[in-house]
């Protein structure tokens, strides 16, 4: 029989830093116990797995692979967007970026039924026609990943939203080279910014995030994944999404 870890907090945040002297990486605590799962989505061995199994694993590593580095310190934001501009990090960018992906993921979900707010649902209709057709478009797109993955909702500089899909372990945020960066051709990111001081990635803000790496769904699912992306909209931390489109607009979201 599997003992639940603790796992509760009262408010939702980002991946926090330890104050110790090495100040290594360390996982946030979710908003809901762990000892019930979430609702009828994720049974608690599946939370429990991803929380306290999976995510601590990725933390782990992080902490190996940045001690004595400038990015002990760093906000794991900061690690990925500057692991994504060098190619010797690899590691660690999958590492961070799947840690960082992962707290994302469960923070925008809820134990608890929480309404769709009128105003979320208008702004999201009016980009997609409607807010079913949205659904829609987001089921398709996660349902079309070959192997794993994310889809997410995502919202850029001037308030567009627009569904996506990363592979493996890629996060929004540096999934897309800034047209910049596609005209320099042979030329590194990281010496664009040098030399221009202009941002290798077009800013994209996730809002929405589901997690379609089969560590997620098969051990509740089995192959059946159109059962686990339906159920996902039932357990939508919606006052979450909306603090993530009002902070987005302006512009008040964490960069590195």
């Amino acid at each position: 029989m599997f003992r639940l870890a603790s796992c509760t907090r009262n408010v939702a945040r980002p991946l926090l830093q330890r104050a110790t002297k090495a100040r290594y990486h360390q996982a946030a605590l979710l908003p809901y116990s762990c000892e019930n799962g979430v609702g009828s989505f994720l049974s608690a061995p599946s939370l429990d797995f991803l929380h306290n199994m999976r995510q601590v694993e990725l933390i782990n590593n992080i902490n190996r692979l940045t001690e004595g580095s400038v990015h002990e310190a760093s906000s794991l934001y900061k690690v990925i967007y500057d692991a994504a501009q060098d190619p010797t990090q690899t590691a660690l960018l999958n590492n961070a970026s799947q840690a960082w992906n992962i707290d994302f993921f469960l923070q925008t979900l809820s134990t608890e039924p929480i309404s769709l707010r009128e105003d979320v649902r208008r702004q999201i209709a009016e980009q997609f026609t409607s807010f079913d057709r949205f659904k829609t478009t987001f089921e398709q797109s996660a349902l079309s990943l070959f192997g794993n993955g994310w889809t997410w909702l995502v919202m850029n500089e001037t308030g567009q939203l627009s569904v996506m899909n990363t592979y493996n372990a890629g996060s929004p945020f540096t999934a897309v080279p800034s047209k910049e960066s596609n005209t320099m051709r042979g030329t590194s990111y990281s010496a664009i910014q040098r030399s221009a001081g202009r941002r290798p990635f077009i800013k994209l803000s996730p809002i929405i995030g589901l997690s379609m790496w089969q560590e997620s769904f098969l051990p509740d699912y089995g192959l059946d994944r159109e059962t686990y992306v339906k159920r996902f909209w039932d357990v939508i931390n919606w006052t979450v999404v909306h603090e993530r489109m009002l902070s987005t607009r302006s512009g008040s979201r964490t960069t590195p």
